[in-house]
């Protein structure tokens, strides 16, 4: 049989402050942690939701986002204010109110991220603004990498 047949695959990855700390300024890499990895070239980024499990605070007024090595906020669609990232909450595409990588608020439809270059592939954590001093967010990216047969 020949032709493309696609697995769905997930990855997952963690900020933890306790781990990972939470300087404004920060691009943390959660790919580069141990037993974690970029997304393989050539595959194709349907979904990424963050659940927040320990809310994130800060002594200010930091703000969070997260997106790959190309653009800093294109999984979160914006930076987001670290008073929203409260205990349980779910961050997923189309319900941050501006365009992402994968979610179109135009034509309220869903984007797929190609991933061409290891940077396509990456996973970062941004903080801006101020410190950040607890908080802890798991990451589910859904992905598809096509094989030939």
């Amino acid at each position: 049989m020949s032709g493309i047949l696609n697995k769905e695959h997930i990855a997952e990855y963690v900020y933890d402050f306790s781990v990972d700390g939470g300087a404004n300024g920060t691009a943390i890499d959660l790919h580069d942690k141990a037993g974690k990895s970029v997304i393989p070239v050539g595959a194709i980024i349907t979904d990424v939701v963050a659940k927040v499990v320990t809310a994130c605070t800060s002594d200010g007024s930091a703000t969070v986002a997260w997106g790959n090595g190309d653009n800093a906020d294109g999984y979160s669609g914006t930076t987001i204010a670290v008073g929203s990232l409260t205990d349980n909450s779910l961050w997923h595409k189309g319900v941050q109110g501006t365009e992402a990588l994968i979610w179109d608020n135009t034509n309220d439809a869903p984007k797929y991220v190609n991933v061409a270059d290891a940077a396509d592939g990456q996973l970062k954590l941004l903080i801006s603004d101020a410190d950040l001093t607890a908080g802890k967010i798991v990451f589910v990216i859904k992905y598809y990498l096509p094989t030939l047969s």
